[in-house]
């Protein structure tokens, strides 16, 4: 399966990833750069993500 990859992601996507604990963050994608998404995780708490590490959340 090939990695995620700029193309794969929109303004407003919710999103999930591991942080460096191995915990996982779950937010909103609230910005598309060239090489990053910015997430809202809530909490004020933004974050940098490479497109590779990024999953998509399904709300069910």
């Amino acid at each position: 399966m090939p990695k995620p990859t700029r193309e794969d992601f929109r303004r407003g996507d919710k999103v999930a990833f591991e942080d460096k604990y191995l915990q996982t963050v779950v937010g909103t994608v609230v910005r598309i750069n060239e090489r990053t998404a910015t997430v809202d995780a809530g909490g004020g708490n933004t974050w940098r993500v490479g497109f590779a590490l990024l999953r998509r959340v399904l709300d069910i």
